[in-house]
Formats: C-alpha cells, structure tokens, sequence
C-alpha cells in the first residue's frame, strides 16, 4: 500500500455468517500484507465487537442469521459511527446494493469471479475515501470557523486580490463604512475602498512598501473619522508562498484621536498660559521700574512750578510734562493691576470704566496699526458685579480679536459701545476679514482652539468663554460683508 491517506496495517471487521468465506477473505487479505481482520459470525457478535475492534472499515455480508447489512448499515448512521462499509451481496443482488450505497455504504462488492481479487484494492480505496472526506470536512468546518470569526470581529476586514478585485467584506466593514458587501464584491479596491481614504492605501502593493498600522482619516457620510489602518500581504504557504492577495485590518479609533487632540490642545494652553503669566511677571516688574523715576519726574515738574510764576516762559512746558507723567503713572498702574494674578473677589464694576481701563491698555497699540479707534459709551448704566480684572481682561482680548481682523484692512475701523436695555449691552465691532461660519458653529466645543478666521491664537476666545460663564453673561458673534464682525456681551444680571 502506497497511499498516503491510508494506514500502514488496516483493521477490517468482518461480519459473515459463512466460516468458509470468512476463512478465504482472512487468506486473501493475509496474502496482500497490511491488514488485520476481525471476523464476527452474526450481527449481535458485531455490535458487541464494534466498540473494542479500533475498526479502520467494515466488510459486511447483507444476509446474516439475525439481520441484514441494510438494518445494521441504518443503524450505524443512527449511531453515527463514521466508518467505511463495504456491502458484500450475491449475484442477483444489485437492487440491494444500490439501496446500501444509498444508505451510506462507501462501497458493494459482488461475489464472483473477481471479487477475491479486487478485494484489497477495493478496502483500501474505501478507507482512503473515507479519510479524505473527513479531511474536507475538517477543512470545511475550519474554514466557516475562521470565516465565523471574520464576520463577527470588532474590526472591518476588507481583502483584494492580485488584481485589486474585492473579495471578502465582512459584517463591521458594512457597518463601519455603510456599504453592503453584495455592493462591493468583485469591484476594484481602488474604486470602491481606496477613495474614501485621506492618505488612500498604496497600490499596487509591495511587501517593502507595505507601510503597516497607519492612521487615515476617512469620510462617511460626510462625516471625517479617524481609522487605524494595517495592510498586509496574504500568501499561500501551501503553494510556495505565493502572493494570492492584500487584507487590510480597520479598527475606528475617533475617539481617540479626539482624545489625543484634545490633550495636545490642552498642552498647548498652559505652555500659552505660561507665556503670557511670564509676559505678565516682565511687565509687572517693567512698570514698577518705570513707576520709581516717573515719580521723580512728576515730583520735580511740580517743583519747577512752584519757581516759575504764571505767564513766565516755560511754564507751559512745565505742566505738559506734569500732566504727561500723571497721564503716563495712571498707564502704568492699570499695567500693574493687570498684571496681578486675579483674585475671586466679587466687586461692583461700573462697565464703562471698565472698558477705559482695557482700552488704555490696549489702544495705543491699535492706533499704531493705522486702526481707527471709536468709542459710544451710554450714560447710566446698571452696574455689575464681577472681577474687575476678569472683567478687564475680557475686553483686551475682545479687542485683540477685532485688531487682528483689521490689521492690513484699508480703512480699518473697530467701534466699542455700550448701552442699557433690561441690562448692559457691550458691542465691539469692527470692518476686518470675515469670521468663516464653520469657526462660529464650533465656537464652545471643548477642544476648539483654532484661530477666528485668523484673528487671535485660539486661546483668546476661549478666555473670554470662561470669564463671561463665571460673570452670567453671554457672548454672540456675527460675521458677514454687510455690517463686518460684531462681538455682543450681554449681562444676564446686575450689580
């Protein structure tokens, strides 16, 4: 015996009820070498011996003493007993064989002129029948098993082959991707996958330019998510490792590139944080160093004027520098107090005098940009109650947010008023470039740090976001060629 898919010794059980016959078929398969034969002389003589025979086939004569090879071969099929049986039936007796071929027989024999001699060749043929179909069955039940746990990954499987044609699909990519499988199979992987992905896979593929795990951004629905994407080759190792095809392995990892961003965003807010807390240290210690001999500048005007009577040449001088370094020490105070790191005191502000402050802070560096800087303050306003300089701090970037848009703008113009309804209103507009409409509709997103169309860094207006939700007020922003930008801070309640 030379078949692979067969054993080296084959056990045979025999059920014949004829001792002659038994003893020629134990002298023909004794002659071939390779087998073992049992013999059982009845069926009740076979059931009993079937468990403890280790059985590779079964030889059974259709008429037996207390039964027939169609009753037992129906019962082993009851009892799934998955053996081959070969059928021995006398001449005459084909429309027997056949009823056992259809009731699960491997195979029939005839007694006859050959059947001695075919007997071997026909038992190991079954036996090796037999084996290979319990190979492919393994080799089914495995495969739906693998393809079992293809459909039900949390991750979408995509393949292709050689030739960029889809060829599997599975259940998560239909639901990642919004795609039905039917829709896709057979199509182009580049047509169908390829485009929905920013950057798009390579390919054709090359192992060295596979680039492995890769973030991509792709869109659904119009919708921009994050995938992680892992290519790989898939190669037949039963046939030299041939390239057969591509799969790729997609996992939806949004909210963690999200996440991600989020915390890159943050980092970014205290490193500006940190700046600006040491710009504030430098101009806290610069304004106390020019605070020292601005006093000595005020101090000896008011000397100088004590010496020279009124109409003397001079004189006028005298009080421009006087009234320069008063106008100059108030400039540097409000730095001072700028500076100050905020406490939670709640005071009574008057909005007005608030907006002063800002605008001294920040006006002369708006005028040096060519900006035309206008002011409409209403009488008698309802005071607040708030941070002073929380509240300060709100209108300097308000204002840093205006200059920005108008910077480089012929005719650039920002106005600053304020006026009373139920509650103050404060409006700071200005005619500079166009706030796009997506920043606005992202504006209080939780990690919207980007630029206002170019204006600020991103931080400013998350500042000012903060100070207004912790002084019950809101802000609104309009945008558009007809009136420019308009930022509106209205006070939910008074002082």
């Amino acid at each position: 015996m030379s078949n692979p898919t067969v054993p080296l010794t084959i056990r045979v059980l025999l059920v014949e009820d004829d001792p002659h016959q038994a003893q020629l078929v134990a002298e023909r398969l004794r002659l071939a070498e390779g087998f073992e034969l049992s013999v059982a002389s009845n069926l009740r003589q076979f059931w009993e011996m079937l468990p403890q025979s280790n059985a590779d086939a079964i030889l059974m004569d259709y008429r037996l003493p207390d039964g027939t090879g169609l009753q037992a071969l129906e019962q082993l099929q009851s009892q799934k007993v998955n053996l081959p049986v070969l059928m021995v039936t006398g001449q005459g007796d084909e429309q027997i064989a056949v009823k056992a071929m259809q009731s699960g027989a491997t195979d029939y024999l005839v007694k006859g002129s050959n059947y001695w001699q075919d007997l071997p060749q026909r038992i190991e043929k079954a036996v090796a029948t037999q084996r290979l179909k319990k190979a492919l069955q393994k080799q089914h039940e495995q495969i739906r098993y693998q393809a079992l746990l293809l459909q039900n990954m949390r991750d979408a499987v995509i393949v292709w082959d050689t030739q960029g044609k889809i060829t599997y699909w599975n259940h998560e990519a239909e639901r990642m991707f919004k795609i039905p499988a039917h829709l896709v199979l057979g199509k182009p992987v580049q047509e169908i996958y390829n485009r929905l992905f920013n950057p798009s896979p390579p390919f054709p593929l090359e192992d060295k330019t596979l680039p492995g795990d890769i973030d991509r951004k792709v869109t659904l629905k119009n919708e921009e998510r994050w995938v992680s994407s892992r290519l790989a080759p898939l190669r037949d190792v039963s046939a030299d490792n041939r390239l057969i095809g591509y799969i790729d392995v997609i996992r939806d990892v949004t909210q963690r590139k999200k996440m991600e961003e989020h915390i890159q965003n943050t980092q970014r807010q205290l490193e500006r944080s940190s700046h600006l807390a040491a710009i504030a240290d430098l101009a806290a210690g610069v304004a106390h160093h020019i605070n020292n001999p601005l006093t000595t500048i005020i101090a000896e005007a008011q000397i100088l004027l004590n010496q020279i009577p009124p109409g003397q040449p001079g004189r006028e001088s005298v009080l421009a520098i006087e009234e320069a370094g008063w106008r100059v020490q108030k400039a540097v105070q409000q730095l001072i107090d700028f500076s100050r790191s905020p406490s939670e005191e709640q005071q009574i502000i008057l909005i007005n005098e608030s907006l002063q402050k800002a605008m001294a802070l920040i006006g002369e560096q708006i005028k040096a940009e060519g900006i035309v800087l206008e002011t409409n303050f209403a009488k008698n306003l309802s005071p607040i109650r708030g941070n002073p300089q929380k509240m300060m701090a709100l209108w300097v970037n308000l204002l840093i947010l205006a200059r920005d848009g108008v910077v480089g703008v012929p005719n650039g113009r920002i106005q600053v008023t304020s006026s009373q309804a139920e509650m103050p209103l404060v409006t700071i507009q200005d005619n500079g470039r166009v706030i796009p409409p997506q920043d606005l509709q992202e504006i209080g997103a939780t990690n919207f740090f980007k630029t206002l169309g170019g204006r600020g860094t991103g931080i400013e207006i998350n500042i000012c976001l903060e100070i207004l939700r912790q002084h019950a007020a809101e802000l609104s922003i309009t945008s558009d060629y007809s009136q420019g930008t308009i930022f509106r801070v209205s006070f939910l309640s008074g002082g």
